[in-house]
């Protein structure tokens, strides 16, 4: 055995002293820690639940929390999520105020706690608020300063209508089911604190007047403005009634003018409130849905035509069916900036639609008042306006209008560089649209952004997040018709050979 001592490899004895190699280390070491530095303070969130998109917020609300409105405040808005751990959906809801927060930029505060495990903090919110904590409770507070406690004696005055709470119930949607019980169905989170944001960040709510005793609307019954109440809620709009036969002109606070499903048609008198409040100076806006079952109604009519709409008053069918046809397939045309998101979008209209027509009685008078028409909604080419009420009814080229035809039309008045100076014209011909039980999603969320456009609020326009807590096949005319066939045709078929198969086994 030798007793020379090993010193190891010679290459390994030069890098020791290669400073080179300490080099490396030193910009190694470097750029972990810069990574890391950067993964603290700029990073990204996927969401892996696919198309319903469970922890994301809705593209409307990211617009919302960077316009302006938010990012140009002096001091952030604070939202208190005081709700219970146990609550269902809890991380969920807690995931999503990340995302106001993460979206804000510093502009919203979210302050998660449970009432039950911080007692004290509890006590605190309150006294600032003048409530108890009975329930889950959401507060969004605008003002400047969140700290000062409210006074109880203010209802609409001071600090207090910069402050919005909502209950934990508001959350959830819930479904009422054949034997009384109820489910949830729905996570409402997103669509309430996005509407208490901008309730809490405005304060006084705009006015919008809705006109009664023509046979559509009234006040008892608001069916047809259940939907159009939820989405001029979300937009910080109260809905007032008028009588247009009582007044002489709509009020100076009046930013829009609702006109759904009349059956009876209006005076000359009443027409005329109608057109000065439509020439007024500012920013005006016209909602009108047309009752293709009601009469012709001359006086509107001709209103609409002179902005550049004619209503039709025929029915809109498919073609080659013996009995009327109402399940619509339509398209969102290319057109206005605010439903960009929906442009060549496709969707099912339901119930009886009249098609309009997009035409000016004189094109040089249409370009000095600087009226500009754009089509909603049109249907694809197998549908055609019959003009007869018949019950088996069939195209006919010199009678009937031949597809496709426009459902929804707009007309802007003035010029779109300024604003707050144009006023907008929307006219509906279907008024199922606005019911809750026939409007699709898609269609809920195109009104939105329509009515943001006419607010003029296109930060709220786009599509809402999916939520829903229940699975929906949403099957088209034909996918039905299949449907149709294999469950009352093809299984009981199928059935009756097996039957068969098995009693000639038997048999022998």
């Amino acid at each position: 055995m030798s007793t020379n001592e090993y010193n190891g490899h010679p290459d390994a004895r030069k890098a020791k002293g290669n400073p080179l190699a300490w080099i490396n280390l030193f910009l190694l070491a470097v750029i972990v820690i810069a990574c890391n530095y950067i993964g603290c303070h700029e990073y990204g969130r996927k969401d892996l639940t696919g198309e319903e998109q469970r922890f994301s917020i809705s593209e409307r609300t990211r617009n919302v929390l960077q316009s302006d409105r938010i990012q140009k405040r002096d001091t952030p808005v604070h939202i208190i999520f005081a709700f219970k751990r146990s609550t269902p959906n809890y991380a969920r809801m807690r995931y999503l105020l990340e995302e106001y927060e993460r979206y804000g930029k510093g502009k919203v505060v979210v302050e998660c706690f449970d009432p039950m495990r911080q007692p004290n903090r509890a006590r605190e919110i309150s006294q600032i608020y003048g409530m108890d904590f009975n329930q889950n409770l959401c507060v969004v507070d605008a003002r400047k300063d969140c700290t000062l406690p409210i006074k109880t004696f203010e209802e609409q005055q001071g600090d207090r209508q910069h402050v919005r709470i909502r209950p934990g119930t508001a959350f959830v949607k819930y479904e009422t089911l054949p034997d009384e019980s109820r489910r949830a169905v729905a996570l409402m989170m997103d669509e309430v604190v996005c509407g208490a944001l901008t309730e809490a960040v405005e304060g006084n709510m705009r006015q919008m007047y809705a006109v009664e005793g023509k046979g559509g609307i009234s006040r008892d019954d608001q069916a047809l403005l259940e939907l159009i109440g939820t989405i001029t809620n979300n937009l910080n709009i109260q809905l007032s009634w008028v009588n247009l036969g009582s007044v002489d002109r709509l009020p100076a606070d009046a930013e829009g003018l609702i006109i759904v499903s009349p059956t009876t048609d209006f005076t000359e008198k009443e027409m005329d409130v109608v057109r000065e409040y439509w020439e007024r100076e500012g920013r005006n806006s016209v909602f009108v849905a047309l009752n293709p079952t009601s009469e012709k109604l001359p006086y509107l009519y001709r209103f609409l035509r002179e902005q550049g709409i004619r209503p039709n008053s025929d029915r809109v069918l498919l073609r080659d069916r013996t009995r009327a046809y109402y399940d619509i397939s339509a398209v969102f045309p290319k057109g206005l900036n605010c439903t960009k998101s929906f442009w060549n979008g496709t969707t099912h209209v339901e119930g009886q639609c009249m098609s309009l027509t997009l035409e000016h009685a004189d094109e040089n008078e249409a370009s000095l008042r600087k009226l500009t028409a754009f089509p909603l909604i049109m249907t694809t080419p197998e549908y055609y306006g019959e003009t007869r009420l018949d019950l088996n009814p069939s195209f006919t080229p010199k009678e009937d209008r031949e597809g496709p035809l426009c459902l929804a039309a707009a007309v802007t008045r003035g010029n779109p560089l300024h604003p707050n100076d144009m006023s907008t014209l929307l006219v509906l011909g279907n008024t199922d649209m606005l019911s809750r039980e026939n409007a699709r999603a898609e269609q809920r969320d195109y009104l939105h952004s329509l009515w943001s456009w006419m607010s003029d609020r296109p930060e709220y326009a786009g599509k809402s997040a999916n939520h829903d807590m229940t699975v929906k096949i949403d099957l088209n005319r034909h996918s039905r018709s299949a449907l149709e066939t294999l469950t009352l045709l093809v299984m009981p078929l199928l059935a009756l050979l097996v039957g068969l198969v098995i009693w000639n086994t038997r048999r022998h």
